[in-house]
């Protein structure tokens, strides 16, 4: 029987719904094992020693998040890191565009709602936001924003049956069913603003969709609705850095533009859920 550990840092909360998806799944799961620790399903207020499998939600943004997390790698036999944020820092990790510092008076000294000039004296936040494998040593990674029910699903399975987790080592292109011309618009385009052909490859057409960077494993659900792939399942297995390597395919579009890229418009979309991690936020934290 293993003991089982399901938990958030900085508030999050939504990975842990999706879990809890699982539905009669997850109830077998827990009957077979035991969940020691988990704040949206349990009340108990210390972490357990003697834990088999931990899965953490969320970044870490401040020195509690810090101790939480080092705690609880020091109990646990396995450390998985679930979702977006706790695996390459989501889009809580764009905010390390600026000092952390900085933000905090920002917040709390231009922003309407708070008391101008107050900082609260528990928030004691750190210079970055990091995914969890900048503090501690991860095991095994479940990304997405949230995660694909499937990959929980085959991690807990894995782990507990003394397996190692396998995961999608496809792009999100992979998945998707629209069809590639090779021929790309002279133009970058919104989904909101512009009628798209729902047969044809949105990169095509100029809408900046992150399949080709983007890990699969999800079906490909967004394209397939006539949205764009935002990215959220992070970088491919083969691939060092999500943000450059969708420049790199976007190079057909690139080529065929009328008016320029600007890259510091549209970083916030190539690392949207992985600048925590990327390597200009790494050159940038050098510099710095």
């Amino acid at each position: 029987m293993a003991r089982i550990l399901l938990t958030g840092l900085t508030g999050d909360m939504g990975c842990q719904v999706a879990a809890l998806s699982l539905h009669e799944e997850l109830v077998d799961i827990f009957v077979a094992n035991e969940l020691v620790y988990a704040p949206t399903l349990l009340d108990i207020k210390n972490i357990p020693d003697d834990i088999d499998l931990a899965f953490i939600e969320g970044g870490v943004r401040s020195t509690h998040d810090e101790e939480i997390l080092k705690e609880i790698r020091a109990k646990s036999k396995y450390l998985i890191a679930f979702g977006a944020c706790a695996t390459y820092g989501g889009v809580p990790g764009l905010a390390n565009l600026s000092d952390g510092e900085e933000l905090l008076n920002e917040i709390y000294g231009n922003q309407r709602g708070t008391d101008k000039g107050t900082i609260p004296t528990h928030l004691k936040v750190l210079p970055e936001m990091h995914p969890l494998k900048h503090i501690v040593e991860v095991d095994f990674f479940i990304q997405g924003c949230p995660p694909e029910v499937t990959d929980i699903a085959g991690t807990m399975k894995s782990l507990l049956n003394g397996h190692t987790p396998q995961y999608n080592s496809t792009q999100v292109c992979d998945e998707c069913p629209r069809k590639r011309t090779g021929e790309y618009e002279k133009n970058l385009k919104r989904i909101h603003e512009e009628t798209l052909d729902p047969d044809r490859c949105l990169l095509e057409q100029g809408f900046i969709c992150m399949g080709p960077a983007t890990m699969g494993g999800c079906s490909a659900p967004c394209p397939q609705a006539g949205q764009t792939c935002d990215g959220c399942r992070g970088k491919c297995l083969e691939v060092d850095d999500q943000g450059l390597a969708m420049v790199d395919a976007m190079t057909g579009l690139l080529t065929q533009l009328n008016h320029e890229f600007d890259p510091d418009q549209y970083s916030g979309m190539l690392y949207r859920f992985s600048y925590a991690e990327s390597r200009i936020a790494e050159l940038a934290r050098r510099h710095r």
